[in-house]
């Protein structure tokens, strides 16, 4: 065989495979695990717990919420009903401040929206360094030399997120 520059030229995919097929004669075993990161986040202990406690948090801002949109489908309701007898003044002070109630609500359910999403990526943050802390122990305590995070096909042999998920859990 010959040296590193007999493979300028070639493509790039070809080399490598060449490599991977020819370079192994004296490599040893690696030892490689994978997780599914979509499964960790949804049936890990602490993304559960994560998911509870921003509910919770969020939970009487968004009654709060639809009790105002509740409360506005009735006004208009009874605008409706009543504007056939209102005079042309009160017919638009009222359709004005029904409005303006109804821009303050979307408002408040942009805001809503908004600190929900930020609140999310927070816990979402602690979550994945939770979670890459485990990993790093895992991948220390049972030697491995590589975990990838969502391969494309994962064998059962190297699928390691049951045991993500049951250590995060702890």
């Amino acid at each position: 065989m010959r040296g590193p520059s007999a493979w300028r030229g070639w493509p790039p995919a070809i080399a490598v495979a060449a490599l991977l097929v020819c370079g192994p004669l004296h490599a040893q075993e690696y030892k490689i695990g994978v997780i599914h990161v979509e499964r960790v986040l949804a049936q890990s202990p602490a993304a559960k717990a994560a998911h509870d406690k921003i509910q919770k948090e969020f939970e009487p801002r968004d009654r709060d919420i639809a009790a105002r949109e509740r409360d506005l489908r009735d006004a208009v309701s009874g605008y409706d009903r009543d504007k056939a007898r209102l005079s042309d003044d009160e017919r638009a002070t009222r359709a004005r401040e029904l409005e303006l109630r109804g821009r303050e609500i979307e408002r408040m359910r942009a805001k809503f929206a908004e600190d929900l999403r930020a609140r999310q990526f927070e816990e979402l943050d602690k979550l994945k360094e939770m979670l890459d802390r485990v990993i790093t122990r895992i991948a220390q305590e049972k030697h491995y030399d590589l975990i990838l995070q969502d391969a494309l096909f994962v064998g059962r042999s190297v699928d390691i997120t049951d045991e993500v998920i049951r250590a995060l859990g702890q």
